[in-house]
Formats: structure tokens, sequence, C-alpha cells
């Protein structure tokens, strides 16, 4: 029987190492910007970029830029243009995640038994995937779903629709951070669903009942 995993990125397999304020405002400070001016700019940033992310925008975080600075009228006080700031943001994302302890060892072993790995991710293409190779992750998947490559965003079931194809498998499951976004479509897609959940207890796996177990125990 062959098996595929899917993995979501952000909040699972990668996560950032500080608050996206901080993050935020670290991105355009590095390009001259005051850290009180960035400040200003978050709010009317994140709007414009959700909307442009929404309507699958080729560059949503130039769009959240050039509107943070219309709205705030720093486009005429700073140096900085829309782009050099999307490209700040864009770094500074990158450099502020991290792997948390077992990762690796969990994908290899995963590997080792002959499954497939997928990701599956809400996310510019290029964006996702530079924060998989700052870590070393990227080559270690046989299948990358961003949800600009399929048209749709998770909870959509889409995404899941492209993962089936890229990864053609017998059984499959999903592992991410969400119940909203990863676990519930995963499961309604046909996958199971494995819940990463960072506030649990360490070393304390829940499931519904022991015959949950059966379906993630799964081999070529």
């Amino acid at each position: 029987m062959t098996a595929a995993w899917f993995f979501d990125c952000d909040g699972t397999l990668v996560e950032f190492t500080a608050p996206y304020d901080e993050i935020f405002a670290d991105a355009c400070v590095a390009v001259g910007v005051t850290r009180d001016d960035a400040a200003s700019m978050l709010d009317p940033y994140n709007e414009a970029f959700f909307a442009a992310f929404d309507d699958f925008h080729p560059e949503p975080y130039c769009a959240g830029m050039a509107a943070a600075l219309e709205e705030t009228g720093l486009g005429e006080s700073t140096d900085a243009d829309a782009a050099t700031l999307a490209e700040s943001l864009c770094e500074t994302e990158t450099t502020a995640t991290t792997v948390r302890d077992g990762t690796v060892e969990t994908l290899d072993a995963l590997a080792e038994r002959g499954v497939a790995l997928g990701v599956l991710t809400n996310g510019v293409a290029t964006q996702q995937r530079r924060k998989l190779e700052r870590h070393g992750l990227f080559d270690r998947f046989d299948a990358y779903v961003p949800s600009y490559e399929a048209g749709a965003h998770k909870p959509d079931p889409e995404p899941f629709a492209v993962a089936r194809e890229r990864l053609p498998a017998d059984e499959y499951v999903y592992v991410g951070d969400s119940a909203d976004h990863d676990i519930a479509p995963a499961r309604e897609a046909g996958f199971h669903a494995v819940h990463v959940d960072h506030d649990a207890e360490r070393g304390v796996a829940t499931v519904r009942d022991i015959g949950a177990l059966g379906g993630l125990i799964v081999q070529r």
C-alpha cells in the first residue's frame, strides 16, 4: 500500500522566532523607515496584503507595502519604495524562521519507510520555497503545492485535489497546525489528519480512539 504525507508550512514545518509585528518593524527599519513609522504601517499593510493575497495578486507583499505607504503618507518622506520594502519583508520573514527539534528526523524516518512526502501550503510559491530552502527542507519533498499554484487557498478543497494529482497514493495524511484551515478540509478531502498543537503536553499524542491510529500506520 502506497502512502503520501503532506505537510503545512507556516506553523508546522517552520515557525517564526518573533511576533509578526516585530518582524515587520525590523524589515522596515532595515531599509530606512523608523520603528514608529513602521508601527503605523502595519495595519494598512495587513489589510491590503490579505486582500491582494485572496485575489491572487502576483505581488501581494508589494501591494501591501504600496497601500501602507499611501495610507500613512510615508511615501513622500522615506526613500524606501514599495518594492524595496516588500523584498526586505520577504527576506526578514525568511531569516526569522526556525525548525523545531525532531522535524528533520521525522521526515527522514518517513522517507526511509517509502512514504512520499509533500508540502501543501497557503502562500506565495517563491516565498514559501525560500523558507523551506533556508533550512534545507525543500529538497526532502517529492511534491510542492502552494495555494498560489493550486488557484485556491485552504480550506478550499482544490489544493488537496492538486496534492492527490501530484502524488498518487493509496493513503493520504495531512499534518498541519490549524484546525480550521488544515485539519477540517483535510478530513473532508479524505486525508487522515494530524493536528500539530504546540501548546500540547510534550511527548503526548491525542487521538479520538485507538482505531484512529490505524489510518496512520501506512506502508508501501
